[in-house]
Formats: structure tokens, sequence, C-alpha cells
């Protein structure tokens, strides 16, 4: 998949649920970083997606969509209290994928 230019935004199109599930990994994200020491901050890419996020935004740059997808995988695969919401997780794997994908073939036609 051909990267986007970095400052083209895509809108990811979340239902509610989605929204939330988002908004709670990429925060328990940000948030595990003061809670753990040691742990390494997750880049500056995952929180600018979670303040637009926060601020009800659901387009990103590519770059932002790395990041996200990237959380979201490390989620995916964990075995602490995400299972619960592992299918919504996948999910937005998908959709994240999905958008990527889409969006660079329209970017390259």
């Amino acid at each position: 998949m051909a990267p986007l230019p970095v400052n083209v935004k895509t809108s990811l199109p979340l239902s509610r649920a989605e929204h939330w599930t988002l908004h709670h990994v990429l925060l328990h994200r940000i948030e595990r970083e003061s809670a753990t020491p040691g742990e390494e901050p997750p880049p500056t890419t995952v929180y600018c997606a979670f303040e637009m996020l926060d601020a009800g935004e659901t387009a990103f740059t590519d770059v932002e969509f790395e990041a996200i997808q990237s959380v979201l995988a490390e989620y995916h695969h964990s075995t602490d209290w995400w299972e619960s919401e592992r299918a919504q997780i996948e999910s937005l794997l998908y959709q994240i994928i999905h958008t990527r994908g889409t969006a660079s073939r329209l970017q390259s036609a």
C-alpha cells in the first residue's frame, strides 16, 4: 500500500460504540506510560489522533492511521481485560486497513 500524502485526511466512519472503543484504547495507551515506570511513550501521532477523536473528529492522516493501527493491533493481541472488546477492536482494525487501502487507491488513480 503506497502511503498517502502527509497532510491528506481520510474519514473513518465509526459507530458510537466503535468511537468509544477507539477513544478508550488510545486513552489507555496514553495513560499507561505514566502508570507504568519504564514504559516507552506512544508516538506523538497517538496523542494527536486521540485529541482529534476526543473533539469528535474522525478524519486522520495516513501517519495517524498507522499509529492507531499499531495501538489497536497491540491491544487486539493482549490477553488482559481487553478480551471482552476483542471483536470491536478487530472490526476497527479491519476498517482502518480498508479505509487506508481505499484512500491510497483513490490517490493513485
